[in-house]
């Protein structure tokens, strides 16, 4: 009867099997046992495993640290089923018999697919030179003194060192989780992200300009900020975990969902205070960007005499 020994890790992960066709197996860390285990707190003949019709019957033969049945699917206790999970020294075993029922496979995720694709140079390379020169024109556009390049350097060395640290975790976690790191690939969907969150703020701000709504303002922003990180988060998942589908949103979607509750929990704070700096936005852009008519300066004052009207009359009912 063919039995299946495998050592389990961090999670209950397999780490590695042996697999011996016998009716009897000696388990330790001997080398004239069928399994031969490094662990130093497992004696040099540790255990018997006996085949029986109902799984196997386990023998402890006078080992120094003895045996911990962890678990034993079967209904006699003294038979062990396959499944069943025992603890030697501090190594973790899982017995099972080449019959034993697996899991249905499980559909990689498409990003995962591509993975390959997003570790070629011809995809990171573009994409970080692409976030470079976006983080430089910004810089330039956003500076009102004199451009000097001994500025912009450091800030931008700084949110490239930021990125890649980024991926460097995300790989780390690969690397623990599922035995695999795709640092590139992490890398190429970070720098994806930011290009296009840099591109919807410019197009907010574009609409702001052109509309003066606040339905494109801070608000809109930080729902678009939130709208990637939680797509960024669910990808990174995607590559570095083994979460199935609903696990990895619910959890992107608890997380994000807890920095909004705390980002307005602190805007509540400052609701109703008066403050001698009101928000707005004192961006001018360029007149290239302006796709709507703009305002004579009488229609601008006919349009706020209401207003001085509205504030005259709450003066007049306070008196």
């Amino acid at each position: 009867m063919a039995v299946i020994i495998e050592v389990l890790g961090w999670g209950g992960r397999r780490r590695q099997y042996y697999q011996v066709d016998a009716d009897q197996v000696s388990i330790g860390r001997g080398y004239d046992n069928d399994i031969v285990l490094p662990d130093p707190h497992i004696s040099a003949n540790h255990l018997r495993l006996d085949a029986s019709e109902d799984g196997w019957t386990i023998t402890d033969l006078d080992s120094m640290n003895g045996l911990q049945v962890l678990k034993n699917p079967g209904p006699d206790a003294s038979v062990l089923a396959s499944g069943s999970e025992i603890k030697v020294g501090r190594t973790r075993l899982r017995i099972v018999a080449n019959t034993h029922p697996l899991e249905a496979t499980k559909l990689l995720h498409r990003l995962e697919r591509d993975s390959s694709r997003l570790n070629r140079v011809s995809v990171w390379l573009p994409l970080l030179l692409t976030v470079i020169v976006v983080q430089i024109v910004a810089l330039y556009a956003g500076t009102v003194a004199e451009w000097e390049w001994k500025n912009a350097i450091p800030v931008i060395l700084s949110a490239q060192l930021a990125i890649f640290v980024g991926a460097l975790l995300w790989g780390l976690v690969g690397r623990l989780v599922k035995q695999e790191a795709h640092l590139l690939g992490q890398y190429s969907l970070i720098l994806l992200a930011s290009l296009v969150f840099t591109g919807c703020e410019w197009l907010l701000s574009t609409l702001s300009y052109n509309f003066n709504s606040v339905l494109f303002g801070e608000t809109a922003q930080q729902l678009v900020a939130m709208s990637i990180l939680l797509l960024l988060l669910s990808a990174n998942l995607a590559l570095a975990t083994n979460l199935s589908s609903r696990s990895r949103w619910s959890g992107c979607a608890a997380f994000v969902g807890l920095l909004v509750i705390v980002g307005t929990v602190g805007q509540m704070k400052r609701w109703g205070e008066f403050s001698q700096f009101p928000q707005y936005s004192s961006t001018i852009a360029t007149p290239t960007l302006l796709v709507v008519n703009g305002q004579t300066s009488e229609e601008f004052l006919a349009d706020i005499t209401p207003l001085f009207d509205r504030a005259d009359k709450a003066v007049l009912k306070k008196e």
